[in-house]
């Protein structure tokens, strides 16, 4: 019987230990982040790639740690900008706290390039970086220096991945209370996309943008508490978001299947148009175009974590690469033919697009097009003793040096997932694409690109073919601008209608364009395969007016200080007399009885019957580019005129000079 007893006690202190042994198992999976593995780079070419995107790192955040400082003097707290609650003032932290925690646990590590050790990184900037955003977010117990903490705006669950994600990487090496407190941001933000229905807008502001950062939050959240209950509800609401992203109005009846359902009972609403355009700001934007990038990047989180990524991050996502690909320039930006509200110097930021479309869009173009992006990202970097890579004239979005280190973080990563079969080179596009939904008219020659707009913004523009693409993308472009008496503003121009023709090597398009309800001009333009551009303008009054300046045909230069394919001046030729302009040197000159101007031996413009010609230098960069200003058609002066009454017409051919005169 004592035998027994003794059998049993065992048991039962048996039973107990692997009871509690088994509690702290669960406790620590429970606690744990989800693991992490990098396969080895496929190839030599691109882990050479890889090492030239992880040295501009360590110089960009070499020169970010030098914008570093503490909060209201307390070391234990650091921040790169003023202490404040929204976007401009939280986004660059978190995106700099994503790209330092790679730095600490990724790659060949040089500490006199970024100027700490890897512990002094974690030590005097990575942790006191996030210790601040934690404590000021809304689940936080501080508020920013204006009052407010951070969190539940439009775009905060954008700045909590960022911060999410590089958590994620050195979760292990953050204190206790900081882990705690990461996951806290995360799942609040995380929750509130998860229990909120992802909208939908065509026209105007598309949500593609949107719909894709909110995406991400969701993934990350999964990264930092993979044994969370509400996981299976957030990887739901993960595929619901991405999917909404770029959905067209032609998927609402769609019966292609993407993650075992039909697409037409995925549609939640359209964000572009059926030819894989969309709106942002008012206009066509390239820029916005390439946003699929947010929730397609989240594929690295699923394949570094062993997990098959949902279809779709995919979806439209070849339509809308294919259509960039007509926009690109030699410099690696885009032509904008609806303007660009922007700064047109974003090459950095292409990076991720290209590269996510070699990695896991298995294009071979997109190889092409990363490596020269990469190059043009190193010379702008080389400008810089620092290692900033955007120079302070040619940006003004507060993200702009701090977004760039994160994603090259990013890059890097993506990177370990490509194959090398899918290395090819970049063919560029020559001939009409005609994007009818999105208004806008492209014609690519070798040596120069056509290009209208005749949706919300009407512009026509003539951009080089060259590394030094010579013209501004101004939205008043070849339209100008009509002034009435008194008045200091131009009167708004709109499409009154359109008529497209693509023909064999160009178009022709014939636009009636309304200033106002005062000036009607009539354009005709006739593009060739041989690089010239025939163009005319009729202007007739609309009613009895008077006018102060009337400045069509508008030809913005671009002219600047610092930009790696520019050299700090133009050189104008009127006729036979030729005027070097500074780039900000706010130089202006008019000429009466113009019949020829060469701008830099490039580009020639012949006018019929001889022209006044204004020329109007930028004094400064605005918008992150100078633009020099050349009215071809300029009446200066007050003029009174009768409804119905021609005020002007006359034609002009635009080529390209092959040789220099």
């Amino acid at each position: 019987m004592c035998a027994a007893g003794s059998y049993v006690r065992t048991n039962l202190l048996l039973a107990i230990f692997l009871a509690a042994l088994s509690f702290q198992v669960t406790a620590a999976q429970n606690t744990a982040v989800a693991p992490y593995e990098l396969p080895d780079f496929a190839s030599p070419e691109v882990a050479a790639l890889a090492d030239r995107v992880y040295i501009m790192l360590e110089k960009q955040s070499h020169f970010l740690l030098g914008e570093l400082k503490p909060w209201n003097g307390d070391e234990r707290y650091k921040l790169l900008t003023e202490s404040r609650s929204q976007e401009h003032w939280i986004r660059p932290n978190t995106g700099t706290v994503e790209a330092l925690c790679f730095l600490y646990r990724f790659g060949p590590y040089d500490e006199k390039i970024v100027g700490l050790s890897r512990q002094e990184l974690l030590r005097q900037a990575i942790v006191p970086m996030i210790r601040y955003l934690t404590e000021t977010h809304v689940t936080g117990s501080r508020p920013t220096g204006d009052g407010k903490p951070w969190g539940d705006a439009w775009q905060s669950a954008h700045w909590a991945q960022m911060l999410g994600r590089g958590a994620w990487w050195v979760f292990d090496n953050l204190p206790q209370e900081l882990q705690v407190a990461v996951r806290r941001v995360v799942r609040h933000e995380a929750e509130r996309i998860a229990n909120s229905n992802p909208p939908s807008q065509l026209k105007g502001d598309t949500k593609a943008e949107e719909n894709a950062w909110n995406a991400q939050i969701l993934s990350v959240a999964i990264l930092l508490m993979p044994h969370d209950e509400r996981v299976p509800e957030w990887n739901r609401q993960f595929q619901r978001w991405t999917m909404s992203a770029f959905l067209r109005p032609a998927d609402k009846n769609c019966t292609t299947t993407v993650d075992g359902r039909p697409v037409a009972e995925q549609f939640t609403g359209a964000n572009i148009f059926d030819d894989f355009t969309l709106e942002n700001h008012g206009f066509v934007h390239p820029d916005y175009m390439g946003t699929f990038t947010l929730s397609l990047g989240c594929a690295t989180d699923f394949r570094m974590t062993g997990r098959k990524e949902p279809e779709s991050l995919y979806w439209n996502v070849a339509g809308i690469y294919e259509n960039l690909k007509w926009f690109m320039l030699p410099d690696m930006g885009f032509v904008y033919p609806s303007g660009q509200d922007w700064t047109i110097f974003r090459q950095p930021a292409w990076i991720t697009r290209h590269l996510l479309m070699f990695v896991y869009g298995r294009d071979p173009e997109a190889w092409g097009l990363l490596k020269q992006t990469v190059e043009v990202t190193e010379q702008m970097q080389r400008r810089s003793p620092e290692g900033a890579i955007f120079d302070p004239s040619q940006f003004f979005f507060p993200s702009t040096q701090t977004d760039i280190a994160a994603a090259l973080a990013r890059a890097w990563l993506d990177l370990h997932f490509a194959d090398p079969q899918s290395m090819g080179e970049f063919h560029p596009r020559v001939g009409v694409r005609h994007l009818e939904f999105g208004k806008i008219l492209l014609h690519r020659t070798p040596e120069a690109v056509f290009s209208l707009s005749y949706g919300p913004v009407v512009m026509g523009m003539v951009t080089m073919n060259r590394p030094d693409r010579l013209t501004s993308p101004d939205q008043r472009s070849l339209v100008g601008h009509v002034i009435l008496e008194g008045q200091k503003s131009a009167l708004p121009a709109k499409v009154q209608n359109a008529e497209i023709s693509v023909q064999e090597g160009g178009f022709v398009a014939r636009v009636i364009v309304h200033h106002g309800d005062v000036v009607a001009a009539e354009w005709t333009m006739r593009s060739f395969a041989n690089s010239k551009l025939e163009i005319s303008e009729r202007l007739v009054a609309l009613k009895d007016c008077t006018i102060d300046e009337i400045g069509t045909w508008l030809v913005g230069i671009l002219n600047n200080v610092n930009w790696i394919f520019e050299t700090g001046q133009r050189t104008i030729s009127l006729n036979d007399e030729k005027i070097k302009v500074a780039a900000h040197s706010g130089t202006e000159f008019e000429r009466q009885e113009i019949t020829r101007v060469i701008v830099n031996n490039t580009l020639r413009i012949d006018l019929s019957p001889a022209r006044r010609v204004v020329y109007r230098a930028a004094t400064k960069a605005e918008r992150g580019r100078a633009t020099d200003r050349m009215y071809l058609n300029a009446m200066p002066e007050r003029r009174s005129f009768r409804g119905g009454e021609n005020i002007t017409e006359w034609a002009g051919t635009i080529s390209v000079v092959q040789k220099a005169q």
